[in-house]
């Protein structure tokens, strides 16, 4: 029998941990993803108050010759150029309308922008474990999508680089 694991943890702090079968660990994280969800009829009373993150993606990206740039830079010491592609795949969606872009034209936004780096796929595999990035295709033609969870970290990213950049608040690493 070999034991199936899933751990979760989500921005709000919520964390979730399973082991066992894998019909278990399913059910386990299909009852902790609805518990998360906020139900149609609103928060519930006891429930701290949701926002929107306030992007404003002209701030954060500029397009170039049918390019992105990021227009500030992500403080993230080593990880910076993670985050910065997670920034990046985010608006590539918002502001192009392409929310799966190829390895090879994140790399030309990264090196744009004044990230310096290699290989994408060492750059994002810290991205992919963690289940913030879906990669597919091989080589040349793989492409990445943010999860649900990638997603969250990039308009909290954006949002704060939105703020740095309109001169609003610094950036918090």
């Amino acid at each position: 029998m070999s034991a199936h694991r899933v751990r979760l943890k989500l921005p709000n702090g919520a964390e979730l941990e399973a082991e066992g079968e894998a019909e278990f660990v399913r059910q386990e994280r299909a009852e902790f993803v609805l518990r998360q969800t906020p139900s149609p009829t609103g928060p519930s009373p006891d429930a701290p108050p949701q926002r929107e993150p306030r992007v404003d993606w002209n701030a954060v990206a500029e397009i170039k010759n049918g390019g992105l740039t990021l227009r500030g830079k992500i403080p993230s010491g080593d990880k910076a150029g993670k985050d910065a592609c997670l920034v990046l795949l985010m608006a590539s969606d918002k502001t192009l309308n392409q929310p799966k872009p190829t390895a090879t034209m994140v790399a030309k936004w990264l090196r744009a922008s004044g990230y310096p780096i290699g290989r994408m796929d060492r750059t994002l595999q810290d991205a992919i474990a963690q289940g913030e990035l879906l990669p597919s295709g091989s080589r040349r033609a793989r492409r990445y999508e943010l999860t649900a969870s990638g997603k969250i970290r990039a308009l909290l990213l954006a949002e704060q680089l939105t703020a740095a950049v309109l001169g609003k608040s610094p950036l918090i690493a």
